[in-house]
């Protein structure tokens, strides 16, 4: 019986360990569904213009403040990590994203809520 309480013991640990490797593993990505809450226009217009050279459209800064900021840092920070991009400067690159983002605050802070009835 001591010998069965101690599988259960041991059983219990194996789960709670697991558990809690699992919930520091999360992707914020795909916990807050980044990938779908702009269009492939907006992506492609912020993209450009933190990687590249450009701006960013008032109605695709609208999408990027929707899309909130801990998902535009989270998607920066990935797209940073693919090897097609290993060779740019990453302190530019987080550098351009901040600012991009500050460019967009004050348009996405204009829009105001539709009335209710």
């Amino acid at each position: 019986m001591a010998s069965f309480n101690i599988y259960i013991a041991f059983g219990v640990l194996v789960i709670m360990t697991s558990g809690a490797v699992m919930a520091r593993d999360v992707d914020p990505i795909k916990a807050n569904n980044c990938e779908t809450k702009m269009t492939t226009h907006c992506v492609i217009e912020v993209f450009a213009s933190i990687f590249k050279t450009g701006t960013v459209s008032d109605d695709c800064c609208h999408e990027l403040i929707g899309l909130g900021q801990l998902c535009h840092n989270a998607l920066v920070k990935k797209t940073l990590q693919n090897p097609l991009f290993k060779n740019n400067d990453t302190s530019v690159i987080l550098s351009r994203a901040a600012q991009v983002w500050k460019k967009c605050t004050p348009v996405g802070e204009d829009v105001s809520p539709t009335p209710s009835p």
